[in-house]
């Protein structure tokens, strides 16, 4: 099976839907790329591996890592092999304590968080890549102002989820899981992008922490 080797080159806002954002995956022996299309919390955990930044409690992707890791088990690769009506879907090869080799089916986002923190090479099969290859560049780099905006998005209302609060809910649980220099970085971005009511709340989570 001929396959291509990727980087990740950045992620980046997406047009569709509103709080949506494309990975981008590039060729590591050209020029080409691939965006794929992500959620939030994965957005957020894949660039907290682009940027090292340490977590105050463990996302989705490193839990796994945890378990793998207590297990014996280490990742050798991760693989995009299909791709249908818009979707890729990740195969993630893993090498057990004693040494035999097995496969977990895994969506290409969280697959790549995991790669990213343990430095294990992303392939996607040649043909899929050709077929959805782009050669220009992405107009848009995803900055904080517009993580913050992410943030910033209603929690589902009530009569669509009994469990969901106001709000305000959703901004002040992702930030009280957030680190000091996340928090710090995104608070910058706020104040530049002159979202004030954010910064107010960053800020009061930074204080709480004192």
């Amino acid at each position: 099976m001929e396959r291509i080797e990727l980087e990740v080159a950045d992620i980046h806002s997406a047009a569709q839907p509103a709080e949506a954002f494309s990975l981008i995956l590039k060729e590591k022996e050209g020029n080409r790329y691939v965006p794929v299309i992500i959620g939030m919390s994965e957005a957020r955990a894949i660039l907290v591996e682009m940027n090292q930044s340490p977590t105050r409690r463990p996302l989705t992707h490193e839990l796994f890592i945890t378990l793998a890791d207590q297990y014996g088990c280490s990742l050798v690769e991760v693989d995009i092999i299909h791709y249908e009506n818009g979707v890729y879907y990740a195969d993630m090869l893993l090498l057990s304590a004693e040494s035999k080799t097995f496969h977990i089916d895994a969506r290409p986002s969280d697959a790549v968080a995991i790669a990213l923190k343990l430095h294990a090479p992303i392939f996607m099969k040649a043909d899929i890549f050709a077929a959805n290859a782009q050669q220009e560049e992405p107009e848009e780099e995803l900055e904080f102002s517009e993580l913050a905006e992410a943030f910033r998005s209603p929690a589902p209302a009530p009569d669509e989820d009994p469990s969901a609060a106001h709000s305000d809910y959703f901004i002040n649980q992702k930030l009280s899981e957030m680190s000091v220099p996340e928090l710090e970085d995104l608070l910058q971005g706020a104040i530049e992008s002159e979202d004030y009511e954010l910064a107010a709340k960053i800020q009061s989570e930074l204080d709480r922490r004192k």
